[in-house]
């Protein structure tokens, strides 16, 4: 969202800042955020985006099998990833993250969903070894995606469906602390199987992790 700064009325901001994350209140100044961590920046230079990329998981996965998200973008779709660049921001963009959400395909068969909710682990790191979230897969909410049963009209039978969590952001935790990404940090989520992952169904599917963010500009 772009504009004039000295157009956002006190009372305009104070209502914004009732919807903001923990760790973002308005300074009080029109157009003006302050971001825990991070400083004051102007509203009118950020807008709510999402920053998100997919991966495949196979049907056998071994122990030790580490999968990365935000890392190997090459020949990907805009459906697949939004990164323009392998593990960092386009040139002088700024992102301030305050939610980190794990989610399967809306086709992954329960059975399979469950395999990697029970044995998956994430950690999202930033620069080199700089682990600022980490544990089972379970701790990254799904928030967006499918959620309970699907009646098919075949033998009016019903299909469970499983999700890492309900999708809807009142059901997902935001960061106390956001994190600040520059241009000239790297990020990355690694996704690992400490024991083998076999998926019931023998096929291969896929998960995104998803960057609920602020962002200084749009994505290339």
């Amino acid at each position: 969202m772009r504009g004039n700064p000295q157009f956002y009325s006190p009372q305009f901001m104070s209502a914004l800042a009732q919807q903001l994350p923990p760790g973002i209140t308005a300074t009080g100044k029109p157009g003006e955020l302050n971001i825990e961590g991070v400083g004051v920046r102007k509203f009118a230079d950020m807008r709510q985006d999402f920053i998100y990329d997919r991966v495949q998981i196979a049907a056998t996965n071994a122990a030790g099998t580490e999968l990365w998200f935000f890392r190997d973008i090459q020949n990907k779709t805009r459906l697949e990833t939004n990164m323009s660049q392998s593990a960092r921001l386009p040139e002088g963009q700024q992102a301030v993250v305050y939610g980190v959400n794990f989610v399967l395909e809306p086709h992954t068969p329960p059975l399979d969903a469950e395999e990697i909710l029970t044995l998956g682990y994430g950690e999202f790191i930033l620069d080199d070894d700089n682990r600022v979230m980490s544990g089972p897969i379970l701790v990254f909410p799904q928030r967006y995606g499918m959620y309970g049963n699907i009646m098919t009209t075949a033998n009016d039978s019903q299909e469970g469906v499983v999700t890492n969590g309900i999708p809807s952001p009142g059901a997902n935790p935001r960061l106390m602390i956001p994190l600040y990404i520059s241009e000239n940090r790297t990020f990355r989520f690694a996704l690992r199987f400490y024991e083998a992952c076999n998926l019931p169904s023998a096929a291969a599917t896929a998960a995104w992790v998803m960057l609920s963010c602020l962002v200084s500009r749009p994505l290339s």
